[in-house]
């Protein structure tokens, strides 16, 4: 018997991957086949090449349709948090009498909690931050529960149907069936978040190269989220305008920086190319760096004081995704400047426990449930 196989299509801010995989020993996965493609992005909710970005999307399925047994007919595509908003909501239902709930009583309070009015976007998720029953428990699945009442803190999250056209044409072109959306901030913090830091609250912020999403987690859902146009492309733009670098020089000199150490102004970092070798200051590469890992973090500071809550003291932010994860010493500057404990988070699979793994795995976690 075969076992079952998802093909999942991760668009980030720097590059588009696709990746054909199927579960295996130990909840681990088993990739299959993958393809990745670099391209220009999108900023303020719009790629900035269209044409490039559905070029892009064809190549990919074509590429990972030489390791699939069967034609792909149903791929799952990850939604960036630019193009995503989340919606919560408080709901309640009664009932004549007690009974057993079931899963049309969570679709009753689903519906009487939220209807989508706007044309522009479309409902792609709901999910519970926790359920109620009449005798004040909170449980995350009431089936089979006996309860007079059921309530429930419920999100949910809409996409826009830019980002929906512009992927599904290329897909259909290249005979996918059924295209199904799933906000890549809301795998990430299902997958990568024990269900135990989730009951409480969690705090995950996904750094890419152009674009990072904030994600306030809580029981099954995203109470909150926003999204900079901030990444690890930002840096080394920076860089590479400050001493009229090539950016893969630029991004050659970033990977070298240490924040957390001090060459009292005398240090350089150098950069060899064949006979010719380039020197650049390290403590102003190192101030360039922190100039812009503190524009991250005002705008993390915004963003919670927009959601206007205090943070139990607990609560540490978790970082994923390739933009910042690896740079040494960026992790205790954003300690320093929120004043809240960091951590980087990654998957825990074998040989793919690295942060830029992250959304992809998320992604390929809920295709395969």
């Amino acid at each position: 018997m075969k076992k079952k196989q998802a093909v999942v299509l991760d668009v980030g801010s720097s590059k588009i991957s696709a990746y054909i995989g199927e579960r295996s020993i130990n909840n681990t996965f088993l990739i299959k086949g993958q393809s990745s493609v670099e391209y220009e992005g999108f900023c303020d909710g719009a790629f900035i090449d269209e044409e490039q970005f559905d070029e892009s999307v064809r190549l990919l399925i074509e590429n990972v349709s030489k390791f699939s047994h069967d034609p792909i007919d149903t791929v799952y595509v990850g939604i960036p948090g630019a193009f995503t908003s989340v919606i919560v909501r408080e709901s309640q239902i009664s009932f004549p009498k007690k009974r057993k709930i079931d899963n049309s009583d969570i679709d009753t309070l689903y519906d009487s909690a939220f209807v989508l009015s706007s044309s522009s976007s479309t409902l792609i998720s709901r999910s519970a931050i926790y359920y109620e029953l009449d005798d004040f428990r909170r449980i995350n699945n009431p089936i089979g529960y006996i309860s007079e009442t059921l309530k429930g803190k419920l999100s949910f999250i809409v996409c826009d149907n830019y980002f929906i056209e512009k992927i599904v044409k290329p897909l259909k072109e290249e005979k996918v069936i059924t295209v199904k959306c799933i906000p890549t901030a809301f795998a990430e913090g299902m997958y990568l978040v024990d269900a135990s830091v989730r009951d409480r609250i969690a705090l995950v912020l996904d750094v890419g190269y152009i674009s990072s999403t904030l994600a306030v987690i809580q029981g099954g859902g995203i109470l909150y989220q926003k999204s900079f146009p901030f990444g690890g492309g930002i840096i080394t733009g920076s860089i590479a305008n400050k001493y009229d670098l090539d950016f893969n020089v630029a991004e050659t000199v970033k990977r070298k920086v240490n924040l957390c150490s001090s060459s009292n102004g005398k240090g350089y970092y150098n950069v060899i190319d064949a006979e010719n070798g380039e020197y650049y200051p390290s403590e102003e590469i190192k101030s360039i760096v922190i100039n812009c890992i503190d524009d991250l973090c005002e705008q993390i500071f915004d963003a919670l004081e927009e959601f206007k809550i205090t943070l139990p003291e607990y609560v540490s932010l978790m970082i994923t995704g390739g933009g910042i994860s690896y740079l040494r010493g960026a992790k205790e500057r954003v300690c320093e400047r929120l004043g809240l404990s960091v951590d980087i988070l990654k998957p825990t699979v074998p040989l793919m426990d690295k942060p830029v793994c992250s959304s992809y795995l998320s992604l390929l976690d809920i295709a395969l449930r």
